[in-house]
């Protein structure tokens, strides 16, 4: 309930840059918790060779829709923060140097994996280093799922989303 409560508090504050804002961070902070607790006991489900197939497709249409979703959250997310940079960009005084710093920072995270999951391409700051596909991943650091996005760079969904809320929380 403490996330729930922190994605609505951080959603009224928005109304100070566009009220319209409000109710899309409260669907994408729904939506954030139910894919946490979706993955909690995703993740909790032991493979087995003794599983009957019906089991096996139902693991696997769960998994399919986690990323799926998770895919959407990212894109519906990418688009919150692009616009909030923007009207940072149209007013330096909206809401500060340092916060408009910080939303720039958070917009170039969720480049990194917006691009190569709405593009199939890298994004063009890591296209030397970074896969054109972000390949879906569990298990990845901090048990959560993720894409991997190079030889060794993951992105987990989770944390972007932690670092979403920090950045709002300071509105």
């Amino acid at each position: 309930m403490d996330r729930l409560n922190n994605w609505i508090n951080c959603s009224l504050k928005l109304s100070k840059i566009d009220h319209f804002m409000v109710p899309i961070l409260q669907g994408l902070g729904y939506l954030d918790i139910e894919l946490i607790d979706y993955e909690d006991k995703l993740l909790k489900l032991e493979p087995s060779n003794k599983k009957a197939e019906k089991e096996i497709i139902d693991d696997s249409i769960r998994l399919t829709k986690s990323f799926t979703y998770s895919y959407l959250w990212v894109l519906g997310s990418y688009e919150l923060v692009r616009t909030i940079d923007q009207k940072c960009r149209e007013n330096s005084n909206l809401l500060g140097e340092n916060l408009n710093n910080k939303i720039k920072e958070l917009k170039i995270k969720f480049e990194r994996i917006r691009i190569p999951l709405a593009k199939m391409e890298p994004a063009k700051r890591y296209k030397e280093t970074d896969y054109r596909i972000a390949y879906p991943t569990i298990k990845v650091p901090g048990n959560r799922l993720g894409w991997r996005i190079s030889e060794n760079e993951y992105i987990v969904r989770k944390e972007l989303s932690d670092d979403l809320l920090d950045v709002l929380d300071e509105l």
